[in-house]
């Protein structure tokens, strides 16, 4: 039992040393790795300063960009919101003008068709007039040629439908000039 109490301790020492060994390992890469790390960053950190203090530039300039752009912006706007309102002025005053014009077109319109109405009526009864007239006159000179013939029964048809025809004239005209007015 000696023995095998002394292999287990030799076993243990070996195992120990292994565990140490390994431990060393451990030890050894992490701090090559922290130093490669640090290297790294201390190789990195000109190049990250130098990009934030570009960083840093370029955001004023942007900033300052913004700040004109934006001032530009409420400068148009405001020019804008002066030209609509002369515009919308300008547009009261014309509308207002043609409203006036659309008024004295409409006026002139109103009078040229009554006067045109007027006329044309007055025209159309001197026409009537004129028509009842002719007729007489030649139912008239109807009458004196059938007397002049000397027989009596053409003279009295004669007359007889020259009164048909003055009463149906008569007739035509006064209706013709009651539709006139």
């Amino acid at each position: 039992m000696a023995t095998a109490t002394k292999e287990a301790r030799t076993g243990i020492a070996a195992g120990d040393a292994a565990v140490t060994q390994v431990t060393d390992s451990v030890v050894n890469a992490t701090a090559a790795a922290t130093d490669m790390f640090h290297r790294a960053a201390d190789a990195f950190a000109p190049v990250v300063k130098s990009a934030e203090a570009r960083m840093a530039e370029l955001a004023e300039t942007v900033s300052a960009e913004m700040k004109k752009a934006e001032a530009s912006t409420k400068d148009m706007l405001t020019t804008f919101t002066e030209e609509l309102k002369g515009a919308e002025v300008k547009t009261q005053e014309l509308t207002a003008v043609y409203a006036d014009e659309i008024k004295k077109v409409e006026a002139a319109g109103r009078e040229w068709t009554e006067t045109f109405s007027s006329q044309v009526s007055d025209w159309t009864a001197r026409s009537f007039d004129s028509y009842q007239v002719a007729v007489e006159r030649s139912l008239s000179a109807t009458i004196s040629f059938a007397e002049a013939m000397k027989i009596e029964w053409i003279t009295d048809l004669t007359r007889r439908n020259a009164k048909v025809m003055t009463d149906l004239v008569d007739a035509s005209v006064s209706q013709a000039g009651g539709l006139l007015k």
